[in-house]
């Protein structure tokens, strides 16, 4: 196995271990207050919620970038 992918599965790891921490902060709720809607969800939730949708962006955005920097770079 190459160095990358060893390192890519031990981000993996972390992050599954990271949500399971976050999802013991369950016994707190909080109020989401949207423009017509009150909702009331759990503190881990929202936190693993913002931080995957987070990463999701963050991830569509590269890939974006470097496909549109390899086109780039193939008209050169």
């Amino acid at each position: 196995m190459s160095f990358l992918l060893i390192i890519l599965l031990i981000v993996i790891l972390l992050i599954g271990l990271y949500s399971f921490l976050l999802l013991d902060l369950n016994s707190s709720l909080i109020q989401l207050d949207l423009l017509f809607i009150d909702i009331d969800i759990p503190l881990g939730n929202a936190i693993l919620i913002s931080f995957l949708l987070g990463l999701f962006v963050a991830v569509f955005l590269e890939i974006i970038f470097f496909s549109a920097k390899g086109k780039r770079q193939k008209d050169e």
